[in-house]
């Protein structure tokens, strides 16, 4: 069977350090032939820095005419929405990064033209495809910490994406691009807490935009009540001295945590001593796109409703924070 040949839209910091990597691991199947940055000189470093026989394109529509089957788009979280319309009606599939959307009217103007022409539509919640959050779910969806009761997750750093991780990228903390802490973080978190507890009645949420001197949240705290009678809360800081992850999840038979000792992902059953817990192998998200465009594989666990789903948690934690009371989902 002929290899999958991908086209990378945007060549930044995640195409560097994860993109590139993952799809060199499925040579076998796959082959990057295209690429595109609005910056020439970053898709050149990408280009030289793998060794890429590819083709590095002037403008997106010249890239869609190259001959390739599916695209990986890596761009500002504001382009997300056209870039992908764009290559779905080009008959491409399309693996995008999170968020997927600015907005939910966005996200379902995308879900619905990939199911019109029969595409994938893959949004990249990495956390879906990361062994030891994958294990987590896993040994709550089996019941062995028993009735879901409560959650807490805290992610934090001690600056500014533009500052750490991507240095340079301004857009992380631009509201006209859309960025902030909320889109950059809760879109992992608040979906991943969500995917573990299921249905979500009501959230309420404090954001504050002042810390950092940015027109975007810089920290957040959210509580969120589950239909379940559940509980949770998600805390989110791009200003703490030092950066930090922690993640607890209580049932009514034990716990799981993560981020506490060196022993990474732990269990303790009733009055027990906390254990760690091997998390395996799993599918990572390059695979599960790859296989899907190839033979139609079902369970994909990050399509299109996934990342609306993670989308839609963002829209309540900025509407419940700008209006001072909880909001339901949409």
């Amino acid at each position: 069977m002929k290899k999958i040949r991908v086209g990378l839209i945007g060549c930044g910091r995640i195409v560097e350090v994860l993109h590139v990597p993952a799809l060199n691991e499925l040579k076998s199947k796959v082959e990057i032939s295209a690429l595109f940055d609005k910056n020439p000189a970053a898709a050149e470093k990408i280009k030289k820095y793998y060794a890429l026989d590819a083709k590095i394109c002037s403008a997106v529509p010249a890239l869609l005419k190259t001959g390739i089957d599916a695209v990986i788009i890596s761009t500002p979280n504001f382009t997300h929405y056209q870039l992908c319309m764009q290559s779905l009606n080009a008959w491409k599939h399309v693996l995008i990064e999170k968020p997927m959307a600015v907005n939910l009217r966005q996200a379902d103007d995308m879900i619905a033209l990939a199911k019109k022409k029969h595409l994938i539509l893959q949004v990249n919640q990495t956390l879906r495809f990361t062994p030891e959050y994958v294990k987590i779910k896993e040994l709550i969806d089996s019941g062995r910490i028993g009735k879901p009761l409560h959650i807490r997750c805290l992610r934090a750093s001690s600056t500014t994406p533009d500052k750490g991780w991507s240095s340079g990228a301004s857009w992380f903390t631009s509201k006209k691009s859309a960025g902030g802490i909320v889109m950059d973080i809760a879109v992992h978190m608040a979906d991943f807490l969500g995917w573990c507890f299921g249905e979500t009645e009501k959230i309420f949420a404090v954001n504050r935009t002042e810390i950092t001197g940015n027109d975007v949240p810089d920290n957040v705290t959210a509580m969120f009540d589950f239909a379940n009678g559940a509980t949770g809360v998600l805390e989110l800081s791009w200003t703490f001295p030092a950066g930090t992850g922690l993640l607890e999840v209580y049932g009514s038979k034990g716990i799981i945590r993560m981020g506490f000792s060196e022993a990474g992902l732990e269990l303790k059953l009733g009055d027990g001593k906390y254990k760690p817990v091997k998390s395996g192998k799993v599918k990572n998200s390059h695979a599960w796109f790859v296989d899907s465009i190839k033979v139609g594989i079902s369970g994909n666990p990050s399509p299109g409703e996934a990342g609306r789903h993670a989308l839609a948690y963002c829209a309540a934690i900025n509407q419940s924070a700008k209006i001072g009371r909880p909001v339901r989902l949409l």
